[in-house]
């Protein structure tokens, strides 16, 4: 049985890209509360 908190946040993109700073800033909060397994988890589609 697992134990601890996963979380998966949204990943801040600034004009199509990922903003780097401001996903390790919600990194560093998860973990300061206390998160076990922040993950990420990324998915793009294409434009139609």
């Amino acid at each position: 049985m697992f134990t601890g908190l996963s979380a998966f946040p949204l990943t801040p993109l600034r004009d199509d890209q990922l903003d780097e700073k401001v996903y390790a800033d919600l990194i560093t909060r998860l973990v300061t509360a206390g998160a076990h397994a922040p993950a990420a988890i990324g998915i793009r589609s294409a434009a139609t």
